[in-house]
């Protein structure tokens, strides 16, 4: 059985929540399956974040199709037909067991890219402290989550607007707000807070170290632009 908790297409000019943000519940059928949520993946890209809720299990994150992370470990990106197709109207499944073994039920949560919503950013590092990479939110992060893409033992660097001083939090740890971290991260943000345009990244391999590449996922907050007043 399918659960849609927020999907759908409003239409009209106006973009709406629903046209931009999924929690859809699903079962594993262990062969392939189409998602319908009313998410324009196709057109516009984003994020597709899967978890069993039958068994214990990885996290899932996809950016793209075939390529997957996993937000509760430090390994690299890889290819993985869990999501096998990015659709106008949702995604498809393969018959991978963390995405879709029969009899399991399954928690999306779909995140497309839009102005003032989300924006998924792709970079290789240099190296250099201080550095300032662009982005296309539209609005000033509240949120971003950093991790590299190549290069195992690194961790998912999380920045918030809530956060004090030059602190961040590891997504894939239960530590507490730190500015080095338990395992001395080092400088993975910067003191300079993130814009309307750019973010600015440290030196560290977490976040910028010089070859390695990086996925970044910005988050805005109350930029407003939905409905139809644009509120």
């Amino acid at each position: 059985k399918l659960i849609q908790a927020a999907s759908g297409n409003a239409g009209g000019d106006n973009l709406y929540v629903e046209d931009v943000f999924s929690t859809y519940l699903y079962g594993g059928n262990g062969t392939s399956q189409t998602i319908t949520n009313g998410i324009d993946l196709d057109g516009n890209g984003g994020l597709v974040w899967i978890k069993d809720r039958t068994v214990a299990s990885n996290h899932v994150l996809f950016r793209l199709p075939y390529t997957a992370m996993y937000s509760n470990s430090t390994s690299v990106e890889v290819g993985r037909a869990g999501v096998t197709n990015y659709n106008s109207n949702g995604f498809s499944l393969g018959s991978y067991g963390w995405e879709n073994a029969t009899g399991n039920d399954y928690a999306s949560w779909t995140f497309r890219k839009a102005e003032k919503f989300f924006d998924v950013v792709t970079y290789t590092g240099n190296g250099v402290a201080g550095r300032a990479i662009s982005h296309s939110l539209g609005s000033t992060p509240g949120m971003m989550i950093v991790k590299c893409t190549n290069a195992s033992s690194t961790y998912w660097i999380v920045w918030h607007s809530s956060l004090t001083g030059n602190n961040y939090l590891v997504l894939n740890e239960n530590w507490g707000q730190s500015s080095n971290g338990e395992q001395n991260l080092g400088n993975n943000v910067s003191l300079i807070p993130p814009t309307s345009t750019v973010f600015t990244v440290g030196d560290t391999t977490n976040t910028n170290a010089n070859g390695s590449t990086y996925v970044a996922y910005l988050f805005a907050s109350d930029a407003g632009g939905f409905g139809e007043d644009g509120s």
